[in-house]
C-alpha cells in the first residue's frame, strides 16, 4: 500500500502530487489516448509514401511498424482501463461519497484491523477509551492502527472515525 501511495496522485505527503480523478482522466485522454490515435492513423499503410523520398529511387523499405503499433495498443489498453476505473469512481455507485484520499485512508485502516483480527482472532477489537484531555481514543488497538497508518501513509492522524466505521465491518 505504501508503494501505491508513493507512486500515485493522492493527498498524502508521500504522494508525488495530488490531482482529482476527473483531471487525471482528462490528462490521459489529452496526453496519451489522443496522441496514440493520431500516431496510429499516421502509421496506416496508406501513409507509407510520407516516409519515402524520391532520391531513394524507390529502394526505401520502411521498417515494420508492427512492433510500434503493438506497443501503442498496449499503452492504449492500459490508459483505457485506468480511465474506466476513474469513471466508475467519478460517476459510479459511490460517486462523490468519498474522496480518493479518504478511500485510501479507510482502506489502510480496514486492512490493518482485518489483518490484526485474522492473526489474533481471540483478541477483542476495541476502539479504546476516550481521553478527554487528548481528545482522542486511546488504547492498544487505536494506537496500533495509528502507527501502521503513519508508517504506511507518512501522515499522523487521529483516525477515530475510520476506526469506528471499520470496526463494524470486521
Amino acid at each position: 500500500m505504501r508503494r501505491g501511495i508513493e507512486t500515485s496522485p493522492n493527498g498524502f505527503h508521500l504522494a508525488p502530487f495530488d490531482i482529482s480523478l476527473t483531471k487525471r482522466k482528462t490528462w490521459l485522454q489529452r496526453q496519451i489516448i489522443n496522441p496514440i490515435e493520431t500516431l496510429e492513423a499516421a502509421l496506416a499503410p496508406e501513409n507509407t509514401p510520407h516516409f519515402s523520398h524520391w532520391e531513394q529511387y524507390g529502394d526505401f523499405r520502411p521498417p515494420s511498424r508492427e512492433p510500434l503499433l503493438a506497443a501503442l495498443a498496449e499503452l492504449r489498453k492500459e490508459a483505457d482501463i485506468l480511465q474506466a476505473d476513474f469513471e466508475e469512481e467519478i460517476s459510479g455507485e459511490v460517486a462523490g461519497k468519498i474522496s480518493h484520499t479518504n478511500e485510501i485512508r479507510h482502506y489502510v485502516v480496514y486492512v490493518c484491523l482485518s489483518e490484526l483480527h485474522e492473526c489474533y482472532p481471540d483478541l477483542k477489537l476495541s476502539r479504546g477509551n476516550w481521553d478527554k484531555k487528548l481528545k482522542v481514543a486511546t488504547g492498544p488497538i487505536p494506537d496500533f492502527v495509528r502507527r501502521v497508518f503513519l508508517e504506511t501513509t507518512g501522515n499522523h492522524e487521529q483516525l477515530d472515525g475510520p476506526i469506528q466505521r471499520n470496526m463494524n465491518t470486521i
